[in-house]
C-alpha cells in the first residue's frame, strides 16, 4: 500500500499506461475508493447485500497523501484483525472476508505497479504473489465480477503455463460456465510465461515475456474477459 501511494504522490500528473484517461492522481483516487468500499464489507459482516463505505468527516477536504493514509490504514487495521471465515458482501460465491483478503492484495499490487511504471520506475510483481493473481483471474475475475456472473465464454480452450513456479490451468468452456483445472493438458490456444508476466497479460498489462501458441483472435477472446 505505501509503494503504491508513494509512487503516485511522487509524480501525480504522470499518465497510466493501462488506463489511458487517468494520472497517478486519478488511479490513487480510484484506489481509495477501492480500500474504502472493502474495508466497509470486511466490517460489515453482512453477506446479503452490499454496505456503504462510512462516512469520514472532513475526508473530502484533505489531500491525496492524508486520504490515502485513512483509506489504506483503516483497511489494514480490519484486514488484518479479521477472521478469513467470517461473513462479507461480494461478488463471488465465497461471501467471506477471505475474498477481500485476496482481491486487495492483487488490486494493490497491479496498481503499485500502475504507479511505478508511470513514473518511469522499474516496477516487478512478487512471484509467489502472481501465481495467485493469475489463479485469482482464471478462478474468480473471469467468471464473478461487480457487474454480474460471466456467462458466455471462448468455443476454444485455453492453457496457461508459468515457467518460474509450479501453476499451470487448463480453462473450458460448458455452455454458460467456465471450467478450470489444474493440468498439463493439450488446448486450443495457450499463453507461457513468468507467473508476473502471465499475472500483467491478464491484468491487461501488455504481453511482454509471454510466449503464445494458437490463434491470436482467440487468445484476445480469453484475454477480454479479464479486468
Amino acid at each position: 500500500m505505501n509503494a503504491l501511494v508513494a509512487a503516485c504522490l511522487e509524480d501525480p500528473e504522470a499518465r497510466v499506461s493501462a488506463c489511458p484517461d487517468w494520472d497517478n492522481a486519478a488511479l490513487l483516487n480510484h484506489v481509495i475508493g477501492v480500500w474504502l468500499f472493502a474495508n466497509a464489507q470486511v466490517k460489515a459482516t453482512n453477506p446479503e447485500k452490499p454496505t456503504r463505505p462510512e462516512i469520514i468527516e472532513g475526508l473530502n477536504d484533505l489531500d491525496l497523501k492524508a486520504k490515502a493514509h485513512i483509506a489504506s490504514s483503516n483497511l489494514y487495521e480490519s484486514l488484518a484483525l479479521c477472521d478469513p471465515t467470517q461473513p462479507a458482501w461480494n461478488w463471488s460465491p465465497d461471501l467471506t472476508c477471505a475474498f477481500w483478503l485476496r482481491r486487495m492484495a492483487h488490486e494493490t499490487a497491479i496498481h503499485r505497479w500502475d504507479a511505478e511504471t508511470a513514473i518511469g520506475k522499474e516496477a516487478g510483481l512478487d512471484p509467489e504473489l502472481s501465481l495467485d493473481t493469475v489463479a485469482e483471474v482464471v478462478e474468480v475475475m473471469m467468471q464473478f465480477q461487480f457487474s454480474g456472473p460471466i456467462t458466455e465464454f471462448p468455443s476454444g480452450s485455453l492453457h496457461l503455463h508459468c515457467t518460474d513456479a509450479d501453476g499451470e490451468w487448463l480453462l473450458t468452456s460448458s455452455g454458460s460456465d467456465l471450467v478450470v483445472t489444474n493440468e498439463h493438458a493439450k488446448a486450443d490456444v495457450a499463453a507461457r510465461g513468468e507467473a508476473a508476466n502471465l499475472a500483467l497479460w491478464l491484468w491487461n498489462r501488455g504481453d511482454a515475456g509471454v510466449e503464445f501458441f494458437g490463434d491470436e483472435e482467440l487468445l484476445r477472446s480469453w484475454a477480454s474477459l479479464a479486468p
